[in-house]
């Protein structure tokens, strides 16, 4: 047989049209791959989920633009499996959730066991000293951002033990009243699930309220970095609602959540 007919019949058993690997397609490879390094990328002590990276959909956006419809790009890196119905995080702690979030102290009490477990947690990415960003606290679950060499985490903590990190991007350089969308996705099912959002804000970005799936959550915004989460939400962690940016001199604007996100 030569080559020619070779491709021949290769392409015949081939007929259907290629298609890009959905999340759970490249989880499983990444699953897969770290088996075989001998790396499954958990922390010694980690409470929660395999620490990997999320799936990623990044645009840039500002007031100026708003009514503009401005993806930049979108690019995945793997993502964390599926929960099942018990969830990173525990159903009767989501049950204590609040919109709007409580500071919190990571020197003392349950701040400061909530840091002890979310350094466990991202132990293994980053490099030198942490730095803790953006703690809250809603109910019982605490979430911050750790930084360590320029290597960021977000992390959620519940006080039952329960919790879960994933890799963040690097803060990126916006205009100042510029809002991007980094990361955002569900975790866990059922009673279990929650969605999450994650991204960079200009430096006149005062406050940034997220609508979405019936719930209003005010958003943690601190080292020009906006972090919210809720429970329920849509099972694919899509955004559908709206966010409402408002700057250092009292105006606002909301815009609907699919004109953040990548097309």
């Amino acid at each position: 047989m030569n080559n020619n007919d070779l491709l021949s019949r290769l392409t015949a058993l081939d007929a259907a049209p290629r298609t890009e690997p959905t999340a759970d397609e490249i989880d499983r490879e990444e699953t897969l791959l770290r088996t075989i390094l001998g790396d499954t990328g958990r922390p010694a002590r980690s409470a929660g989920a395999v620490f990997r990276r999320p799936l990623v959909r990044r645009v840039t956006f500002t007031l100026a633009s708003a009514c503009a419809a401005g993806a930049a790009f979108t690019f995945v890196t793997g993502g964390l499996p599926d929960q099942g119905d018990n969830g990173p995080v525990s159903s009767a702690e989501l049950v204590s959730w609040t919109g709007t979030p409580k500071a919190l102290d990571t020197a003392e009490g349950k701040g400061s066991a909530a840091a002890d477990q979310c350094l466990d947690l991202t132990a293994g990415q980053g490099t030198g000293t942490a730095r803790i960003s953006n703690a809250d606290i809603r109910g019982d679950v605490a979430s911050m951002v750790v930084t360590r060499s320029g290597d960021a985490s977000y992390c959620l903590a519940g006080s039952d033990g329960t919790g879960f990190a994933m890799a963040i991007s690097p803060v990126v350089k916006l205009p100042a009243d510029g809002l991007d969308l980094d990361t955002y996705g569900a975790r866990g099912s059922g009673d279990s699930e929650f969605n999450y959002v994650v991204g960079a804000v200009g430096a006149d970005v005062q406050e940034v309220v997220v609508r979405d799936y019936g719930k209003t959550v005010r958003a943690t915004v601190e080292d020009g970095r906006m972090t919210a989460w809720w429970p329920g939400g849509k099972p694919d962690g899509l955004l559908t609602g709206t966010f409402t940016i408002t700057l250092k001199d009292g105006t606002s604007r909301t815009v609907p959540a699919n004109s953040l996100m990548a097309h």
